[in-house]
C-alpha cells in the first residue's frame, strides 16, 4: 500500500537551520527519514538539529554548506551521500531575507545577490544531487518558490524575480530528471509564519502602535487570504513531505500552491 512513510530515505534540505526549511527537516524525520540538514550558520544549524532530533544522532545529520559557493555545496551533498549510504530527496529552500523595495529603485546588486542564493543556489544544488539521487523511484528534487512569483505583491518585485526563475528551473530539471525517475517539483508557500515575517509584524506593529496580530490581519485581508489566516510552517512541510512519498509517484514539473487560497485563479 502507498503510504507517506519516509523509513530507509536519506534527505538532504538546505536552509534547514529556520523557518520552512526547519519544519521540512523535522517533518521528514517524524515520517522516517534520515536527514541531512544543510545551512550556512553552523552555530544555528546545530541548534536546530538538537531540537529535531535530541540524542538521535544517527538520523540527523547537520552540514554547514554556503549555497553561493559551489566546492561547498559539491562537499555538503557528498557528505550527505555518504552518511546516510544513498540520496533519496533533494529540498532546496535557503534563501536570502525578503528586503521590500520597489524594483526600479533596487540597486543591480542586491537583484544579483537574490538570484545567486536562490536560482543559482538551487541549481548549484541540484547540479551536485542529480548524479548521486537514487533511480529507484524515491528519487525528489522539492524546490521552495513563493508566491511572489505568481501573486504581485507590493515591493517584492526582487523576490517575486528569483521564485519565477525557480520555477522555471524546476520544470527543465523534472524533464533532465525523468530518464532516471527523479521528479522535480516546486512547492509554492503563501503568507507563512516564519521568524522573518513574524520580526516583521512586530516591528510594524511598533512603528503603527498596534499588535503584530492586528497587522497580520491587515495584511490577510490586504491580499485576500481566502483562509483568513497566515500558514504555520508545519502545513509548508506537510506538502513536502506528500512530494517525498511514494503517493507522488505521478508528480512531477508542477508547483503546489500552498497559499490558503491566495492565489485566485479562473483558468
Amino acid at each position: 500500500m502507498t503510504t507517506v512513510d519516509l523509513k530507509g530515505r536519506v534527505a538532504l534540505v538546505t536552509g534547514a537551520s529556520r523557518g520552512i526549511g526547519y519544519a521540512i527537516a523535522e517533518a521528514f524525520y517524524q515520517h522516517g527519514a534520515r536527514v541531512a540538514a544543510v545551512a550556512r550558520d553552523s552555530t544555528a544549524l546545530d541548534a536546530a538539529v538538537a531540537r529535531i532530533a535530541g540524542l538521535d544522532a544517527e538520523s540527523v545529520l547537520a552540514v554547514p554548506a554556503d549555497v553561493t559557493d559551489t566546492a561547498s555545496v559539491t562537499a555538503a551533498v557528498a557528505t550527505a551521500h555518504a552518511w546516510g549510504g544513498r540520496l533519496d530527496v533533494v529540498v532546496n529552500c535557503a534563501g536570502p531575507q525578503l528586503t521590500p523595495a520597489p524594483l526600479a529603485e533596487t540597486p543591480d546588486d542586491i537583484l544579483t545577490r537574490y538570484l545567486d542564493v536562490k536560482l543559482l543556489g538551487f541549481h548549484r544544488v541540484a547540479s551536485a544531487s542529480l548524479p548521486l539521487i537514487s533511480d529507484n523511484g524515491t528519487g525528489r528534487i522539492i524546490n521552495i518558490a513563493g508566491q511572489t512569483a505568481r501573486t504581485l505583491v507590493p515591493n517584492a518585485g526582487v523576490t517575486g524575480i528569483a521564485n519565477a526563475a525557480v520555477i522555471a528551473l524546476t520544470s527543465y530539471l523534472a524533464s533532465e530528471g525523468a530518464s532516471r525517475q527523479v521528479l522535480v517539483n516546486a512547492i509554492s508557500p503563501g503568507m507563512t509564519l516564519t521568524e522573518g515575517w513574524i520580526s516583521r509584524h512586530e516591528a510594524m506593529a511598533e512603528q503603527q502602535g498596534t499588535s503584530r496580530e492586528a497587522v497580520r490581519d491587515g495584511m490577510t485581508k490586504g491580499v485576500g487570504i481566502r483562509l483568513g489566516r497566515w500558514a504555520e510552517t508545519a502545513e509548508i512541510a506537510q506538502a513536502a513531505v506528500f512530494l517525498a512519498s511514494d503517493l507522488s509517484s505521478y508528480v512531477t514539473g508542477q508547483v503546489i500552491e500552498v497559499d490558503g487560497g491566495l492565489t485566485k485563479s479562473v483558468t
